[in-house]
């Protein structure tokens, strides 16, 4: 039995006998007020479970199916909905796949997982019958973070930074703003002693205690260029399709 025909039985079971919706049947038979969440017939005989304007789900009489989201597959309620459509097909399930940080939709079958995009149809056993899209990721952005450094050297900042860290009081501010433009211009040196110390003393517990946050400069530096070049990313394609 494949969806088409699973879908099909679904309709004539628990068909709306009157009302707007009449002639169609509720997707989760158990909660037949959640009219837009639907099981109907279309015109081309294909049996359809639309979740409220997208048909998430369309199958056919030779067992393939269809999957469209209008653009909601990221959504968690569109998801759930197009799981539990998925149970007429008998197999596979939509979720989050994350690769270098970066969050994008998945479709599992049988054992594997390819990246969703609105569009997809499979063969009644899962197979993928649609070319397959690849997954992203994200990078560091390594022509950005060379730039970044190559900035602070030609500045003045890195080789001021010990000489600023040594001297570092308790810093008064908790916050500054625009820190990365400061220090990547020789322009901005009169805040990079404010800088330095809150880099020294970031957090309420350090300057309570007049207790550096690290061991010395070298890891305070380390630690904040890590900081201003965290956002320096990109997104690439992997060249994976499967997972």
């Amino acid at each position: 039995m494949n969806a088409h025909t699973r879908l099909k039985q679904h309709l004539e079971r628990h068909m709306y006998k009157r009302g707007r919706n009449k002639g169609e049947a509720p997707a989760d038979y158990t909660r037949r007020s959640k009219t837009h969440f639907r099981v109907i017939q279309g015109n081309g005989g294909q049996m359809i479970v639309r979740f409220h304007n997208a048909d998430i789900l369309s199958a056919y009489e030779d067992g393939h199916i269809k999957l469209h989201t209008n653009g909601w597959h990221a959504s968690p309620t569109t998801r759930s909905a197009m799981n539990e459509a998925l149970c007429f097909f008998g197999i596979g399930g939509v979720s989050s796949v994350r690769l270098g940080g970066y969050s994008q939709t998945g479709i599992r079958m049988n054992g594997k997982t390819y990246r969703y995009y609105d569009g997809m149809e499979f063969a009644a056993d899962g197979t993928p019958l649609t070319p397959l899209k690849e997954f992203t990721a994200k990078r560091v952005d390594r022509e950005e973070t060379a730039e970044f450094r190559a900035d602070i050297k030609d500045s003045g900042f890195l080789d001021m930074f010990p000489i600023l860290y040594a001297a570092a009081p308790v810093p008064e501010a908790h916050w500054l703003p625009r820190v990365k433009d400061a220090i990547i211009s020789e322009y901005g040196a009169n805040q990079w002693p404010d800088i330095v110390a809150l880099v020294k003393y970031p957090t309420y517990y350090h300057r309570g205690k007049t207790e550096p946050a690290h061991a010395d400069h070298k890891a305070a530096l380390k630690s904040f260029i890590a900081s201003q070049t965290r956002t320096m990313t990109k997104l690439v394609d992997t060249g994976e399709t499967v997972l």
